[in-house]
């Protein structure tokens, strides 16, 4: 039942709805009819007020856009809301503070791209230490899927043979990427992964990031340093196909701290943020234990209990699995 996002590739209708759930601070059910815990949601239905204003809402950002800024996306969901269900009508009652100086101190480092890519792979052990691994199993869990944290498993194997397992009350989710395609499952059902979710995969199942990251990204170029949770970043920005894609490095010991990827929506772009924590050493390379993620007001952690390098891994298992057969008809 789409009126409004006619046209719009099917693998951006739920980056599209991720931008617009953030944007305001709500999730599915503000606009969608619910179904039952264990079935499919209506999605179709109109019943809900929040649905239909939404709608008003997406055709007055498109005319803005389209009148006042030829046509480029400079007006989102999140100009007006920024976080909040009602946008604010009234300025704030406090003055804003203005630190002195703030603009000034944005400036790029005195360091090039290839200075800040060479200080990553030294420090994660160097190219001599990458080329040694060819295989990977990680073990630990993954919390903000559903009320406790789950079970999950990641095997890898070079150059770029990744998958992620997730076993939780529901079932069992598997995501693969090899060969330049990825696909999931969940339950019984098994689809190919499309669109930006294929970008961020391929992303994701790099092997060695140090050695080959860098060569998925298009015109790498320095950006102004910016501040992390602990300390500073030198911050290179590239391009992955459509979205902008930032890579921060902790200035003091070099290591990747975050990757913040932007795809582009029909509402806006949709912000993918993961910050890269508890770095030890794993047969020679330095490997992030714990990582955070924050996707369209979603917020996931990935934790390692343990993480083993070069063990037996069946190749097999990073292929999309064949289609079930149909059922026999009744005769």
């Amino acid at each position: 039942n789409i009126q409004i996002l006619k046209g719009m590739p099917a693998s951006q209708l739920d980056p599209a709805m991720d931008v617009m759930a953030a944007a305001l601070g709500v999730g599915c059910a503000h606009c969608h009819v619910q179904g039952p815990p264990q079935g499919p949601w209506p999605m179709e239905k109109d019943d809900k007020q929040a649905k239909r204003t939404a709608r008003k809402m997406i055709t007055m950002m498109q005319k803005i856009n389209r009148d006042f800024f030829g046509g480029e996306q400079v007006v989102t969901c999140a100009t007006c809301h920024n976080g909040h269900t009602e946008p604010a009508t009234l300025p704030p009652m406090e003055p804003r503070k203005h630190e002195a100086g703030a603009a000034e101190e944005a400036k790029p480092p005195a360091l090039t791209v290839k200075q800040v890519l060479d200080k990553w792979l030294s420090a994660s052990g160097g190219a001599a230490a990458w080329a040694k691994q060819r295989t990977r199993v990680g073990k630990g869990t993954l919390a903000g899927f559903g009320p406790a944290p789950q079970p999950l498993e990641v095997v890898q194997a070079a150059p770029d043979h990744w998958k992620i397992t997730v076993t939780g009350g529901r079932g069992t989710i598997t995501q693969a990427w090899k060969d330049g395609a990825g696909w999931r499952s969940f339950g019984p059902r098994t689809t190919p992964i499309e669109g930006d979710d294929a970008v961020e995969t391929r992303r994701e199942a790099q092997f060695a990031p140090p050695v080959t990251l860098p060569k998925l990204l298009e015109g790498l170029k320095v950006a102004a340093d910016a501040p992390l949770p602990k300390g500073n970043a030198h911050v290179l920005e590239g391009r992955q196909g459509a979205m902008r894609v930032r890579l921060y490095f902790d200035a003091a010991t070099g290591l990747l701290a975050r990757i913040l990827s932007l795809s582009p929506t029909p509402v806006g772009d949709l912000p993918h943020q993961t910050d890269y924590e508890d770095y030890r050493a794993v047969d020679g390379v330095k490997l992030p234990f714990v990582d955070r993620e924050s996707r369209g007001g979603h917020e996931f952690t990935q934790t390692y209990t343990e993480i083993k390098a070069n063990v037996p891994v069946d190749e097999a298992q990073f292929a999309m699995p064949a289609a079930p057969p149909p059922p026999t008809p009744a005769k």
